[in-house]
């Protein structure tokens, strides 16, 4: 199981969002939420000890393309088959601030859709167009904290391997 760093998950979903065509402000759709307080390690302890789970496989989201063939030798057995790596292209690429504000801008003139998959396109992320970045500097610090924190937790948890 992939986890991944709080606050970015949270712009994540957020920006599959709009995309999807879904409107809702970032205010809304943060309200309530707390990156600082997810704790992976909080649903992950108990797993190992659900009869017949063996143990608990786990990496950073964000150290990927770097723990990927640990992934596939774990997961399928050594010598593993030729899995050709498809890692520099992102899938799912964020929205630019500017994507974000047309595609508010769109919906409220009355259009609809997959605003967001046309703003991507338009206004992808640049020097001009930075990416769209909602959380305070400070908040950012501390969930990055938080989840460091939280890794070592589940680095030391029995029966879980993260993998570095």
């Amino acid at each position: 199981m992939a986890v991944r760093e709080p606050s970015s998950y949270y712009v994540s979903v957020y920006n599959q969002l709009l995309p999807s065509g879904r409107f809702q402000i970032w205010e809304r759709f943060s309200k309530g939420l707390d990156p600082t307080a997810v704790k992976w390690s909080d649903i992950l302890r108990p797993i190992p000890e659900i009869p017949g789970v063996a143990a608990v496989l786990i990496w950073r989201y964000e150290a990927y393309h770097e723990v990927f063939p640990q992934v596939l030798n774990t997961l399928l057995g050594r010598p593993r088959p030729d899995i050709p790596s498809r890692l520099e292209k992102r899938m799912h690429p964020r929205l630019s601030e500017q994507a974000v504000q047309d595609c508010f801008t769109w919906h409220a003139a009355g259009y609809g859709g997959r605003l967001g998959a046309v703003a991507r396109v338009d206004f992808p992320i640049s020097d001009a167009n930075p990416k769209f970045a909602p959380w305070p500097e400070e908040l950012l610090r501390e969930s990055q904290a938080a989840y460091g924190q939280d890794i070592e937790a589940l680095v030391r948890a029995p029966k879980i391997t993260v993998f570095e």
